[in-house]
């Protein structure tokens, strides 16, 4: 009877201990951790992305009003650098400025600096245009812009109506060359894109 009472008692204090064990275990165990949502970009979310502000390289200017005049002319203006090469100088730094009106276009290239005066040429000069669709516009003018120099696009011999065309039809980046008399070769480009919108503002 005692050993049955011992038994009873040893399977007892066994089933408490298991028990126990069991208990701490469970207390023990740290929850699981909570998932936490991702941050997305609201950006990504909507699928908008932000447009970036198209800067027109053209601007619009106005001449001084001459004497009798109520109003000035309009014209646009394209501002860019690039380079010549010649009999004295290769790879030489140039600053080009191009304007156009409603009657006739400039061309002002400045060798070295851009506050050097603009060049003047003694003889023709051929000009050379090609635009991203391989179009090629080709033209020679005699006359400078003024007594001081520059190159004058008119409309005398058509080349100022088929440069305007050309300007109105062409997208992205068109490449010029200007050769003088002397060989001396004057290269730089022009972004088309905007010349349209501004033009028709003059």
């Amino acid at each position: 009877m005692k050993s049955q009472q011992n038994r009873s008692y040893y399977i007892l204090n066994r089933v408490s201990f298991l028990l126990l064990f069991i208990f701490i275990a469970g207390c023990n165990d740290s929850p699981a951790p909570v998932e936490k949502p991702s941050k997305t970009d609201t950006a990504s979310k909507s699928g908008k992305v932000k447009a970036k502000t198209f800067v027109n390289p053209w601007s619009v200017n106005s001449f001084a009003p001459k004497d009798g005049d109520s109003t000035s002319r309009k014209y646009v203006r394209y501002v860019t650098d690039g380079n010549f090469s010649g009999k004295t100088s290769t790879n030489g730094y140039l600053h080009a400025e191009l304007l156009v009106t409603k009657v006739s276009a400039g061309i002002f290239l400045h060798e070295s600096k851009k506050t050097n005066p603009m060049a003047k040429f003694n003889g023709p000069v051929e000009i050379t245009m090609k635009n991203t669709g391989d179009t090629e516009l080709k033209m020679t003018s005699n006359r400078g812009w003024n007594k001081s120099g520059g190159i004058l696009i008119e409309k005398n011999n058509n080349d100022y109506s088929q440069f305007r065309i050309f300007m109105l039809q062409s997208t992205g980046i068109i490449n010029v060359e200007i050769i003088d008399a002397d060989s001396t070769s004057y290269q730089f480009k022009i972004v088309a894109d905007g010349f349209s919108a501004a033009f028709s503002g003059i």
